[in-house]
């Protein structure tokens, strides 16, 4: 049964909120390790917060972060999506230059750069790691592949409408290269261009159109590797194009035998096998006025920005243009196969924000457990919302969402943002926020009511847009410290045309 907001904003006094000990600690952690010195005290970042409303506008004196380190060198243009290695050791870009680029994270130096079968007429949009162990038959090598096994597992997306998966392959013993060295191969494609012009029909349910040659390709917004409970021995992805979310079932090619690897070993092709297909629609309640528009989409036709699974409970929210979000829930059926449930849409009433433009959603995260979701605004703010299973008068139950904050004033209003993403320990206190005004934000992710500021400011920017940010996790002791003698880190992408030195992209120790 589907539930939706009751389209009111978020309950609680517009006065700012006492920052909470847990969420101190961790920004202060963060802060500390970005500029050598404490955030202020709680009692000072209190009244710091009592002023807020009536000062909002202007901005802290920004601090230069003395943990930064530059990976140049590689990118020539705007930097799109980057990601982490799961094991930390690599970062992967991705760049309107139409190149993926792969980073040694202790060194922060270039150490790939895959072109392969990629067009320079579409740049590079987003970048995302499938952990090889999640495949059963590579358990036991993952870690020491001393006979050039694959190791890592790449998907890359851009405005082309092609998805393509990168296989890592640690041998060097080819032409003098250094033992453990990657070789990476191109292993398989997805065309969303063209499962829209020809159509896909099968009992999945993937739907198929019709695309004239003339349109523009569909740009890949979304991707993820997805671990769901309801097939758990499935390995699939997630991917967005126009209107549609889409999971693929990856597999390898029975037979696949070529291209090879320097010591002649086969490279394993893959296949995307449709798994199920989700077509939006626009909203007939009135809802879903703050459309993505004017100029950019004269038609006020539907796009999917972002989209994203929650491990915990098989729900996948997608970031639509007409300000909405949805909530759907994965099933698979014995008798009719996987299906996917709308549960509730999340959506503020028309003209909550008077006198800003820019009401379609960019992006969504989850937290950890499936209960929390930020949704980013295109006007430079971040909603919170918390959803609980409830019973009904019918005694059925269902998803009930609830609007619990508006984060603002961290970000410039009337700007967009680009993306949010829960940290900060176990319990992750803390929500980070970037976007077009250069800053990463960092806030309490249990806030309630109107924040005007954010906790710290670590990264400002001013003329350097940031598009993609990605966060390592080790596990930490008690102190807070981490277990492994690897640090985390912090990647930052985005910027502009870099001119005779290109675009860097930012790591950051903490």
């Amino acid at each position: 049964m589907n539930t939706h907001t009751d389209g009111v904003g978020p309950q609680g006094s517009i006065d700012q909120p006492e920052v909470r000990p847990n969420a101190y600690r961790e920004a202060n952690r963060l802060h500390s390790a970005f500029f050598g010195r404490p955030l202020p005290s709680t009692a000072a970042a209190n009244a710091a917060n009592d002023n807020a409303s009536s000062s909002s506008s202007k901005k802290p004196k920004s601090l230069s972060p003395q943990n930064e380190r530059l990976c140049m060198g590689g990118h020539r243009e705007t930097i799109f999506g980057l990601s982490f290695s799961p094991d930390g050791k690599y970062m992967a870009s991705a760049s309107q230059d139409s190149t993926i680029r792969i980073w040694d994270v202790a060194s922060h130096r270039l150490v790939a750069t895959l072109t392969e079968g990629l067009d320079v007429k579409f740049e590079c949009l987003r970048v995302a790691w499938m952990n090889i162990r999640d495949f059963d038959h590579y358990s036991s090598t993952t870690n020491n592949n001393s006979d050039g096994g694959e190791t890592y597992l790449l998907a890359s997306a851009g405005a082309d409408g092609i998805v393509r998966l990168w296989s890592g392959n640690t041998n060097g013993a080819q032409d003098g290269a250094a033992p453990g060295k990657l070789n990476w191969h191109c292993v398989g494609t997805q065309d969303h261009f063209l499962l829209e012009e020809n159509g896909v029909n099968d009992d999945n349910g993937v739907r198929g159109g019709s695309t004239s040659e003339e349109e523009d390709r569909p740009q890949i917004y979304a991707m993820q590797f997805v671990r769901s409970k309801a097939v758990p021995n499935m390995n699939l992805l997630l991917t967005s194009a126009n209107d549609s979310i889409y999971m693929w079932n990856i597999v390898e090619e029975d037979g696949s035998s070529s291209p090879q690897s320097p010591n002649n070993n086969a490279i394993k092709r893959r296949k995307f096998l449709p798994h199920l297909a989700v077509q939006f629609s626009h909203l007939d309640d009135g809802r879903g006025v703050n459309q993505f528009g004017g100029d950019r989409n004269p038609d006020n036709e539907l796009y999917v920005f972002d989209a994203s699974h929650s491990e915990s409970n098989d729900l996948v929210g997608a970031a639509l243009s007409d300000g909405t979000c949805r909530i759907l829930s994965h099933h698979v059926n014995s008798s009719i196969g996987p299906t996917c449930q709308e549960e509730c849409v999340l959506s503020l009433p028309p003209g909550y924000f008077p006198g800003t433009r820019g009401g379609h959603l960019t992006a969504l995260s989850w937290d950890k457990s499936g209960t929390r979701l930020a949704t980013c605004i295109a006007s430079g703010r971040v909603v919170l919302w918390s959803l609980q299973v409830v019973l009904n008068r019918e005694g059925v139950q269902v998803l009930q969402p609830s609007c619990i904050s508006v984060l603002e004033g961290g970000h410039d209003i009337g700007r967009p943002l680009f993306g949010a993403k829960y940290c900060g320990g176990e319990n992750e206190e803390l929500l980070m926020t970037w976007g077009v005004d250069g800053r990463v934000c960092v806030w309490d992710s249990f806030s309630v009511g109107e924040v005007l500021s954010p906790l710290c400011t670590l990264i400002s920017h001013s003329n350097y847009p940031i598009y993609a940010l990605d966060i390592t996790d080790n596990e930490r002791n008690s102190n807070g410290e981490a277990n492994d003698v690897q640090k985390n880190h912090i990647a930052v992408g985005g910027g502009a045309d870099g001119g005779f030195l290109g675009v860097p992209a930012y790591l950051y120790d903490v």
